[in-house]
């Protein structure tokens, strides 16, 4: 494994990231959904190394995007966004524009001996398209202004997904979807709009790799609450800042029944806070010494209440935080 990971020749904190959780040690039915090969996409927006075989990422509309294989001979590898085959700039490069128009668009970069990694290109609307804090009668509310000794992260988003009801299962890595992280507000009106960081998703890639080495066999996690918009934040009271506006927290569980609570992972037939400390020691002990600082974050303990289960929070802040509600 870590032979086959250096022929990535990856970046050293991209590197140590991928030998923390070695296939071998994974359930012997647990596939974490590796890249077969290396992708890095740049753009005035973003920078990102792919590390999974099916990722989305989000840019502004006209964003100016290079897709890139490392060490790539030409005609090894072909790129298709939306079906249509891309000429390559140089050996294992290409480039893309964002339309103006939001929307979803598909890309796969696919290897001589068959290999694919797909990404999921999704252009935003911009945040300015939001008028008197609705976006298509959807409610969005107004972001706070940055302020305090944080300023760079609460900055608005620069812009919002467009999330149509056919969009749901589009998935943003190998086990999570979009629809995982949509607010829990107006049920029945589409399009949905969110924010997602993609730091949030790899941290919950991970920490699924972790849960599933460590015996608790689980093919996703239940994001009981993902992104919210300003105006639902605002409207159960949280605090105006909290890090689900950014699109960059997850409140989850273990749920492999599909009853909407935290499972027994102590086999005593309950489900307690236990649970809930079981979740939060395996992240302190996965993310305790992160090999990307884009991982560092808050973890919250909440115990279970008659109207639901225990559950803990992540999120990628950037810094640590500790809280519980047990």
């Amino acid at each position: 494994m870590r032979r086959w990971l250096s022929c990535w020749k990856l970046p050293r904190s991209i590197l140590a990231l991928a030998l923390l959780w070695p296939l071998a040690l994974l359930a012997d039915d647990f596939d974490p959904g590796w890249a077969p090969f290396v992708t890095t996409v740049s753009s005035p927006a973003l920078s990102k190394t792919i590390l999974y075989r099916e990722f989305a990422l989000f840019h502004p509309p006209n964003d100016d995007v290079t897709l890139r294989v490392p060490d790539a001979r030409s005609g090894e590898y072909q790129l298709h966004i939306d079906g249509e085959l891309k000429i390559e700039a140089a050996p294992g490069g290409w480039h893309w524009r964002a339309p103006a128009k939001a929307g979803w668009h598909r890309a796969e970069i696919t290897r001589k001996d068959g290999a694919v990694v797909q990404l999921h290109l999704l252009v935003e609307v911009p945040l300015a398209a939001v008028q008197d804090g609705q976006l298509n009668g959807y409610r969005i509310g107004h972001y706070p202004a940055a302020s305090g000794n944080r300023p760079a992260i609460h900055q608005p988003p620069s812009g919002l997904i467009e999330v149509a009801e056919d969009m749901l299962a589009l998935p943003v890595s190998p086990h999570f979807t979009l629809g995982q992280f949509l607010c829990k507000q107006q049920p029945d009106h589409w399009p949905k709009y969110l924010v997602l960081q993609p730091a949030l998703v790899e941290k919950l890639e991970l920490l699924l790799a972790e849960l599933n080495q460590r015996g608790i066999r689980t093919e996703s996690l239940h994001v009981m609450s993902g992104y919210r918009t300003p105006w639902y934040n605002r409207s159960i009271g949280n605090v105006p800042f909290s890090r689900h506006v950014w699109g960059a927290a997850a409140d989850i569980f273990v749920d492999t029944v599909g009853d909407g609570r935290m499972d027994d992972l102590t086999g005593n037939g309950i489900s307690d806070v236990t649970e809930a400390r079981i979740l939060q020691q395996i992240v302190e002990d996965t993310f305790s010494d992160p090999p990307s600082p884009r991982l560092v974050g808050g973890l919250g303990l909440y115990g279970p209440r008659p109207h639901r289960g225990p559950f803990i929070h992540v999120d990628v802040r950037g810094e640590e935080a500790r809280w519980e509600f047990p």
